[in-house]
């Protein structure tokens, strides 16, 4: 069984170019202290965010940027210098100058024509490398992810798991 978790989170997106034609996206493919939509594990209901230690110790050397975590659909890699990932206040942002294909080009210009606007994230969390509480006034479990054990992609997504 795999510990691999993926989120999917809306939010800005874009398609830029350049002097040197190629295709760029750029974004956040996670943000701290957002909340989710309602998740599910089982028949367990929860609400998600997360920390911003989160990323503090998470391996991020060998990250894909992929179309709807689709293995057979990378973009852009970290160790081909063709995914750079930034840690900042808000979250983890990503740019990726695509490859020449044609499921890239057709991305591109879904991006550009507004059609997908959002992105996600597969992760595995350390042991322990997470928090949950039950609200009784929202009667749903909160989780909190504290600490990432490492990030496997980010993805430009159809379906989001969180709205901001």
């Amino acid at each position: 069984m795999s510990n691999v978790e993926k989120r999917f989170i809306d939010v800005e997106v874009r398609a830029e170019s350049n002097e040197q034609e190629n295709m760029v996206i750029e974004g956040y493919a996670l943000k701290f202290n957002t909340k989710s939509n309602p998740l599910s594990s089982g028949d367990v209901k929860f609400i998600e965010t997360i920390s911003p230690e989160a990323l503090k110790s998470a391996d991020m050397e060998d990250v894909r940027a992929l179309i709807d975590h689709n293995p057979s659909l990378v973009l852009a890699r970290t160790t081909a210098d063709t995914l750079k990932l930034e840690v900042d206040d808000v979250g983890l942002k990503f740019r990726a100058v695509l490859a020449d294909t044609s499921y890239a080009r057709d991305l591109y210009k879904n991006i550009q024509a507004g059609n997908i606007n959002q992105c996600s994230f597969a992760f595995e969390l350390e042991d322990k490398g997470d928090s949950v509480r039950y609200n009784s006034e929202s009667r749903m479990y909160e989780r909190t992810l504290n600490s990432f054990k490492k990030i496997m992609d980010v993805s430009a997504v159809t379906y989001p798991a969180y709205n901001d």
